[in-house]
């Protein structure tokens, strides 16, 4: 009898630094599921992102394409939607992970954040398809959902959200087991930008973080590279202000706690899907990676954001 080809699920998660985890030794971190994944799997120290944008990974991840070679080097951004084609696609030129698999005889699924065109065009690429209408990250609440047919407002956290529907997945693959699955569960966190991280946290992990002093995020003073690169803004009016952020945000404590609470709420994510897995048993024939898209300067140089 054949052996069953394994399962495949892929955590991609958006601007979380390798740094800011336990295992990676991060004392203000609270990542006790991906610590414990740490200690039976292998953690790569030197993995490095083919560009420091979101849009340009994710196409890389799926195209198995360096920038130069599919074409996007930098965030597509929704403000232009209105000039895109219908339902384009930024990748649709290329043979994507997702098809390649789907004629080996896998079930595919994208749940979470696309960021690579029309949302709708995602379902070109994947069979399944759960995704915000809208790939630039505002807040992780309230977002509206592409769901197959059906279009929603979902008002809980979308990292929680997405969970959910992946281990609705999980659930239903079991059901066909003959069938294996790739699982591409994209979380839209933890983000680590204005406004979505903005102030206080306000969600279950806010009391951890408390009075945090947040040492783990340099003081460094700000460099002349991030002060020029500003100022280049400016004058060019390419600035509304939104850049200024990047140099205040690294000792705003509020934002630096929020953005250590989201992820510790995706820890929960990965923690809860690992528990599907097992609990379906599914864990031994499934290849489980946790990436991040690329990773966030977090105040090194006076400067947090996209490298």
């Amino acid at each position: 009898m054949a052996t069953k080809k394994p399962n495949i699920v892929v955590i991609y998660v958006d601007n979380h630094p390798g740094a800011v985890m336990g295992c990676a030794g991060n004392p203000e971190a609270y990542t006790p599921n991906l610590d414990r994944l740490s200690k039976n799997a292998t953690l790569f120290t030197e993995a490095h992102c083919p560009n420091a944008m979101c849009s340009p990974c994710r196409a890389s991840v799926l195209t198995g394409l360096m920038p130069s070679q599919h074409g996007i080097h930098t965030w597509i951004d929704e403000y232009y939607k209105d000039d895109w084609p219908d339902n384009w696609n930024a990748i649709d030129e290329f043979d994507t992970l997702p098809e390649k698999l789907a004629r080996e005889g896998y079930d595919t699924a994208l749940i979470g954040k696309y960021h690579l065109g029309n949302a709708e065009s995602a379902t070109d690429l994947f069979k399944k398809c759960i995704t915000m209408q809208i790939g630039h990250v505002q807040s992780f609440y309230e977002n509206d959902i592409i769901d197959g047919e059906e279009r929603y407002k979902h008002p809980g956290h979308s990292v929680d959200f997405f969970t959910d529907k992946a281990i609705d997945y999980i659930e239903q693959c079991c059901e066909e087991k003959e069938i294996p699955f790739f699982l591409f569960l994209t979380f839209p966190a933890p983000y680590g930008h204005w406004p979505a991280i903005q102030g206080e946290p306000v969600n279950r992990y806010a009391d951890r973080f408390t009075d945090s002093p947040m040492l783990s995020v340099p003081r460094e003073g700000i460099s002349k590279q991030a002060i020029d690169w500003i100022s280049i803004l400016k004058e060019k009016d390419l600035d509304d202000g939104e850049y200024d952020v990047l140099l205040q945000i690294p000792n705003d404590l509020p934002t630096l706690r929020n953005y250590y609470s989201q992820i510790s709420i995706v820890d929960d994510g990965v923690g809860r899907v690992l528990e599907a897995l097992e609990n379906n048993n599914l864990a031994d024939n499934t290849l489980f990676i946790f990436a991040s898209d690329h990773g966030m300067s977090l105040g090194q140089h006076g400067f947090w954001g996209h490298g």
